[in-house]
C-alpha cells in the first residue's frame, strides 16, 4: 500500500475515533473541507506544519499517521444529526 494511502486512511481512523467530522477537522487545521477530504482519500500529502496541526486536533503523535494497521472496520462514522444542537 502507498505511504499516501497509509496516511490518509489513518488520519479518517483517528477522526471517526475522535467523532470529528471533516468540517470540525478542518475549523480545527485551518484548512477547508475539501483538503481533509482530499488527506483521506490519499490525493495530497500535507506540509509538517500541517502535520502538526492534524496530530494536535486529532489527539496522535505525527508518527501514528504512517504506521501501517489492517482495518477490519473503522470506527462507526460522524452522526451529523447529535453534531449539532438540537434545541
Amino acid at each position: 500500500m502507498k505511504l499516501n494511502l497509509i496516511f490518509g486512511n489513518n488520519v479518517k481512523y483517528f477522526r471517526f475515533r475522535k467523532k470529528y467530522t471533516q468540517e470540525k477537522v478542518a475549523e480545527l487545521t485551518d484548512t477547508s473541507v475539501t483538503y481533509i477530504s482530499q488527506l483521506e482519500l490519499g490525493h495530497h500529502t500535507p506540509s509538517f506544519e500541517k502535520l502538526e496541526l492534524l496530530s494536535q486536533a486529532l489527539g496522535v503523535e505525527p508518527f501514528e499517521f504512517y504506521v501501517k494497521r489492517e482495518f477490519k472496520t473503522l470506527p462507526p462514522r460522524v452522526d451529523m444529526k447529535n453534531t449539532k444542537n438540537n434545541k
